[in-house]
């Protein structure tokens, strides 16, 4: 059901909030018509689950970081524990966790941090055998290299980091991109749909 909501949403929105601060849970939530969903990067074992039903509540599919979960230790026991909150998904930069995830039925993004031409050349070598449902590239000032990816991924592309102006949002989008990832309350608060 929430994939169906995040999709939905994606149609009429292009951003993902990055929560960074549980102080940013009542900003996203005021906020969720501009916001396709949200990536809960706050939080610990005591809490998370209460952030990700108020969230999805408010009709905003969670994606939980779960490297950046306190207290979640990424073992077995830890995916069994995210998925018992019942995330719409997880966020993680890390191959062992994704075929983790992908057992227990979760959907997954795997970011990935953009450093050089090496990790970008051997991200467009195996991006066909990526298991990840979507990929975020990390930071989004990289338009050259998303409007090649994107145009030979099979997976959908997100992208995120350095993001502060609507128009680093726009060159993203027009790069490839299918949504951004922002913790910037400003463009949460403006949306972007008069950018396309």
């Amino acid at each position: 059901m929430m994939k169906n909501r995040f999709e939905e949403n994606l149609r009429t929105s292009k951003i993902i909030a990055a929560i960074k601060h549980p102080k940013s849970i009542e900003k996203a939530i005021q906020y969720k018509e501009n916001i396709a969903a949200v990536i809960l990067m706050t939080g610990n074992i005591l809490t998370v689950k209460q952030y990700v039903d108020v969230l999805q509540k408010e009709g905003l599919p969670v994606i939980v970081h779960v490297e950046k979960i306190g207290g979640l230790q990424v073992d077995d026991y830890g995916i069994d524990f995210i998925a018992n909150v019942h995330p719409f998904a997880i966020v993680t930069t890390r191959s062992n966790i994704i075929r983790k995830a992908k057992r227990k039925g979760l959907f997954v993004i795997q970011r990935i941090f953009l450093i050089d031409t090496e990790v970008y050349d051997h991200l467009l070598e195996n991006v066909e055998h990526f298991q990840a449902d979507i990929i975020e590239i990390m930071p989004s000032r990289v338009p050259d290299f998303l409007e090649k990816l994107s145009k030979s991924s099979p997976i959908p592309i997100i992208t995120g980091g350095l993001l502060t102006t609507p128009d680093h949002a726009k060159d993203a989008l027009d790069h490839g991109a299918a949504a951004v990832t922002t913790s910037n309350t400003k463009l949460w608060k403006t949306g972007l749909s008069h950018l396309y």
